[in-house]
């Protein structure tokens, strides 16, 4: 069984005609990306993602940079190594870098994640401890609030407000979930949900080498939860080993509860899967120097999933249509989608496709606006290869 854990996962389709969204089927065979080379044609790649190399992509510390897109098409680079923000004009050139490593307002205690922008007026920086730092889209120091709970994702609203989807460790070896409506101009938040996990991980392996712990996770992450933001403010919460999305929906100043069911099936893991990355994983142990008998704990009940999550990634198109990818077991499929309406509606199935790049996992800040998709990207046989893309759609018909 092949499946595509390395892709890209969040795309989304949007074609503007006359100043709308113009509909694509989602049962087109497939949806074609294509780049606009007009995009930022005088962008340094090699400075802007300075540790890119010709390594394979999961190593390569430049795709852990971020970007977020402004009104008329500025640019934000985070370069979270480096602790600073870059801002480009249209044609890619830096016209100004600000932040550094520091716990001072508009200073950053760890890597900085770019969370979108508040009111196409403020960029929304989150690094570690809770802090929010906001940004004027001159990057100008504006706020800071800091939080008494780690944020795991930060969504601006159309109300101006912010959605935080974070975890509070809490007594016996536990953490939990939150789901929070922050005030921006209080910087008090209220609850929205939460819920109590246990931290044990069978999923995971521990061992020391020089004092130093090392972890190795199963290949797939279940027990996932995600949220999002719609542009009209509900919130959708979903865990991708359950069929049961729940929506948030905020009427006469409280949140009612409401929930849909997809429509797709989880595929199994055969035995000649698990026995390939038991026999891999000795290899890894034995090429690092490590215990090849940790291997064994793989077989662990519970360690290597007998089926594969439902999906591995969520995103929302311009209708705040959701888009849930999904594991194929068909090589020559990749980027696979099942699209829903925000009231559950089964829209149908289709796939994005793109010609001279590869399209990146872990990165979560891929942005549609104006009937365009702009995502982060791999260039094929480049020196540097990180690029953002500002790509068009071409459906491709069954």
């Amino acid at each position: 069984m092949k499946t595509k854990i390395t892709a890209s996962l969040i795309i989304l389709l949007a074609i503007a005609t006359a100043g709308l969204a113009q509909k694509i089927s989602y049962n087109a065979a497939a949806v074609k990306l294509i780049p606009e080379s007009s995009f930022l044609p005088n962008a340094d790649w090699g400075s802007l993602f300075y540790d890119a190399s010709h390594s394979d992509a999961a190593s390569r510390l430049g795709v852990m940079n971020e970007f977020a897109l402004g009104p008329q098409e500025q640019i934000f680079v985070c370069n979270r190594g480096k602790y600073t923000i870059q801002i480009l004009d249209k044609t890619g050139r830096v016209i100004k870098t600000f932040g550094k490593k520091g716990y001072n307002n508009g200073e950053f205690a760890g890597n900085p994640n770019l969370r979108g922008i508040l009111n196409n007026k403020l960029l929304v920086v989150n690094d570690a401890q809770g802090r929010i730092n906001f940004f004027d889209l001159d990057g100008n120091f504006v706020k800071l609030i800091t939080l008494d709970f780690a944020p795991l994702d930060i969504f601006p609203m159309k109300s101006g407000n912010l959605i935080v989807w974070g975890h509070v460790p809490v007594s016996g070896c536990r953490h939990k979930n939150v789901i929070a409506e922050l005030n921006y101009e209080s910087g008090k938040y209220s609850i929205i949900y939460e819920e109590t996990e246990s931290n044990s991980q069978p999923g995971i392996i521990q061992t020391k080498k020089d004092g130093v712990l090392i972890s190795f996770a199963a290949p797939y992450v279940r027990n996932q939860q995600m949220v999002r933001v719609t542009s009209n403010d509900r919130i959708l919460l979903a865990n991708n080993t359950s069929k049961t999305v729940t929506v948030f929906s905020k009427e006469n100043g409280r949140y009612r509860e409401s929930s849909f069911d997809l429509q797709m099936a989880q595929l199994k893991v055969g035995a000649e899967e698990k026995q390939a990355y038991y026999e891999n994983f000795k290899k890894q142990l034995r090429k690092d120097g490590l215990d090849v008998s940790l291997a064994e704990k793989v077989k662990t009940p519970g360690f290597y999933p007998d089926h594969l999550p439902y999906f591995y990634n969520i995103i929302l198109d311009e209708q705040n249509n959701a888009l849930f990818f999904i594991y194929t077991n068909k090589p020559s499929e990749d980027y696979v989608f099942q699209a829903y309406t925000g009231e559950g509606e089964f829209l149908g199935q289709s796939a994005f496709e793109i010609e001279g790049y590869e399209l990146l996992s872990q990165m979560a800040h891929f942005h549609f606006a104006g009937g365009f998709i702009y995502t982060l990207a791999l260039k094929h046989d480049a020196v540097y290869p990180v690029r953002i893309l500002k790509c068009r759609m071409e459906p491709i018909a069954n």
